[in-house]
């Protein structure tokens, strides 16, 4: 039976319009036949795309690059993650562009489908395939990574006392055991390896910055889990249930410390879950996920998160499944983790009050564009974008006399056959007739602030106008 379709959208910003076959007047088809042909076509694209993930032995030449700022920790530049589909090419991220400063919190906000989750994903390439690749674009990541000798092998500090002369211990083997010399009967020493705060190995590093984009899977374990980190929505989905908690949390510690024994790891493991507030630390840590609450499991996430140190934490609605005072914990212990650990967090949410709460930046994405960004006073003081406007009036108001919450009229596009005007045009109340053209480009209001609107003056002289109309009342007093 053929399939009603218009457009079918192929590779990086590309359009191959498909041959159709027109069944009846005013109307168009695609035939079992054309179905085929684009089912051929993306399993060509998706090979491509594998493959160049799947390499081996890549040099790092390949996918070392430079930040634009180095005042940033992730730059996220002109990013397109496709989902290829029997029925098209779904662009579920199409031309994101955000930085996320160091030691800061960067909100990510927008209705459900608009592509935030698919956009975190994509930074640790754990975007769903073979259907859905990353085809355009760059993640720019700064990075601490081991240094290695000419034999490839991880550097070690060594131990020296106050005059720089390095400081012998006793030899061990793999297990902890002493060595001991079998001509002799004494113990065998070596150099002592110097050991970091919290009682591991240290080996010298180095700082690096990696195009994510374009690292193949292998090289992508250095990431995972230690510079990146990511607090997934679903705390009970995201533990295996067969395995304890404890398990689950050491083999992140010893996976990304080398050196690492399991006696040391599970002291670091106690450690994390004793900063996440977890009062029973050691009982914890012997259970399985389905013997404790939805906020305790969240709990263990961010413990997992913060095991390694990581630079950065995704956060991907990491509230929306727990109760009103868990959620307000939990906020509050991310909000602590900030300030002491320096790190940068990205959180993701549909929740405009916790976006006031926590970032200090705000990005808005609609249809998988950036529509609007900035600080988070811009947003909330001086929003630009209709799409903006929209999202912060259906927040309900304590206090509020209001019989009906505000919902934005309308549906979000095919995002299969997306429109080349702009994508808000159909449901925004103040569309005219230049809406009808090109897709708008982000403008540059401040130096933080920028809107993808075309009638963006239009809103931005109603605050001018309110702004001077204050200045006056404020002078006759």
């Amino acid at each position: 039976m053929p399939y009603a379709l218009s457009t079918m959208n192929y590779k990086s910003g590309a359009i191959m319009e498909q041959n159709t076959t027109k069944k009846k007047k005013g109307s168009q088809f695609v035939s079992n036949k054309e179905l085929k042909a684009i089912a051929k076509s993306n399993n060509a694209e998706i090979s491509k795309f594998e493959k160049l993930k799947k390499r081996k032995f890549v040099k790092e030449e390949e996918y070392t690059t430079t930040l634009l700022d180095e005042s940033n920790v992730l730059e996220v530049d002109n990013l397109h993650t496709y989902f290829y589909s029997d029925v098209g090419v779904v662009k579920a991220v199409n031309g994101v562009s955000f930085n996320v400063p160091r030691g800061s919190t960067v909100g990510v906000v927008g209705e459900s489908g608009c592509g935030k989750s698919v956009t975190s994903l994509s930074m640790l390439q754990l975007v769903a395939g073979p259907q859905g690749q990353i085809v355009e674009g760059e993640i720019r990541f700064k990075l601490k990574d081991y240094k290695k000798d000419e034999n490839k092998k991880l550097i070690p500090i060594m131990a020296c006392d106050d005059f720089g002369t390095t400081l012998t211990e006793v030899a061990t083997d793999k297990y902890g055991t002493p060595i001991v010399d079998k001509k002799t009967g004494a113990f065998t020493t070596c150099d002592k390896q110097a050991r970091d705060e919290h009682g591991f190995k240290m080996f010298e590093m180095e700082d690096k910055t990696f195009n994510i984009a374009k690292m193949p899977i292998d090289a992508m374990r250095k990431i995972r889990g230690k510079e990146i980190a990511m607090i997934f929505q679903e705390p009970m989905t995201s533990l295996n249930p067969v395995f304890t908690i404890g398990y689950q949390l050491r083999e992140a510690v010893l996976e990304h410390t080398p050196g690492s024994t399991k006696e040391e790891a599970r002291e670091r493991c106690l450690e994390m879950l004793g900063l996440v507030g977890i009062a029973m630390a050691e009982r914890v840590y012997e259970s399985y996920p389905h013997q404790l609450s939805g906020g305790m499991r969240q709990r263990v996430m961010i413990a997992m998160a913060l095991s390694c140190n990581p630079k950065l934490i995704i956060a991907d609605e990491p509230t929306t499944a727990l109760d009103v005072t868990i959620q307000a914990q939990i906020l509050e212990l991310l909000r602590n983790i900030k300030k002491e650990h320096g790190t940068s967090i990205m959180l993701i949410t549909h929740d405009l009050g916790v976006i006031a709460e926590m970032a200090d930046y705000v990005v808005v994405m609609y249809a998988g564009r950036v529509i609007e960004k900035g600080t988070v006073f811009e947003i909330f003081d001086t929003p630009l974008h209709p799409y903006t406007l929209g999202l912060q009036k259906s927040k309900p108001v304590v206090g509020g006399n209001t019989d009906k919450l505000y919902s934005i009229p309308g549906q979000v596009p095919n995002p299969i056959n997306m429109p080349k005007h702009c994508y808000f045009y159909e449901r925004c109340k103040y569309r005219t007739e230049v809406c009808k053209g090109d897709y708008p480009e982000l403008v540059q209001i401040s130096p933080t602030h920028q809107v993808s609107c075309h009638n963006y003056k239009r809103k931005q002289a109603e605050y001018e106008k309110v702004k001077s109309t204050k200045e006056s009342k404020g002078d006759k007093k």
